[in-house]
């Protein structure tokens, strides 16, 4: 279910509004909602994101579920009640065709102030910076190197968002002094998120939101 349409519309059904998404291009240079490049964990396929089209990745029925890959503008139209995005650009190279079609999407279902586009390729981030400067930005940062404070800032970011590996009470405070908003990934663990919660992240990002959202309560 990991980036179904369906799986969406669950979370929402349990009053989750606020999401991280995985984004990459499709070979027509459409926005596809999916983790992976490689399509054998999610699907059982040997095909690739980037050498397909958008049309036979929405044939590719994702594992557990009778549904294809979704498209961003999909999931987008089919959750209004969300409150916040964070889409993260997948990419192992500046690409600009990222820009026109979460453009569009953004102009188009109103996201102005509801959407972070964050990415761990800089080169990504500084594309977006220069041409959706208005759209906030955010520097993911999953290893110790190069610093990611430094790297966020640099590049104008809101967002600083940590491998929780990386999520330490100096760095969390030193981020949040200089006005960066803490998101910490991938937390799953019930003692991680109380952790996480007493060092006063931001925000976490999880696969269980229903565990986040009690044990945060």
């Amino acid at each position: 279910m990991e980036n179904s349409l369906q799986g969406f519309l669950l979370a929402i059904s349990h009053g989750i509004n606020k999401f991280e998404l995985d984004i990459r291009l499709s070979s027509d240079k459409q926005l596809m909602v999916v983790h992976d490049e490689k399509l054998i964990r999610l699907a059982n396929s040997p095909l690739l994101v980037s050498k397909s089209t958008a049309h036979t990745l929405s044939q590719t029925c994702l594992c557990g579920t009778q549904e294809g890959i979704p498209t961003l503008e999909q999931v987008v139209a089919a959750c209004p009640s969300v409150t916040h995005w964070q889409f993260e650009i997948k990419t192992l190279s500046s690409n600009a065709n990222f820009v026109a079609p979460m453009k569009h999407i953004i102009d188009k279902y109103q996201l102005h102030d509801k959407v972070t586009i964050t990415s761990k390729h800089i080169g990504t981030l500084e594309i977006f910076k220069n041409n959706l400067e208005h759209i906030k930005r955010g520097y993911v940062q999953e290893w110790p190197r190069p610093n990611g404070i430094k790297t966020a800032i640099k590049l104008n970011c809101h967002m600083l968002a940590l491998n929780k590996n990386l999520a330490h009470r100096k760095h969390i405070k030193k981020a949040q002094a200089l006005g960066l908003h803490v998101s910490v990934w991938t937390v799953n663990l019930q003692e991680d998120m109380q952790r996480l919660s007493h060092l006063q992240v931001d925000s976490i990002i999880s696969d269980v939101p229903q565990m986040a959202m009690k044990t945060l309560k």
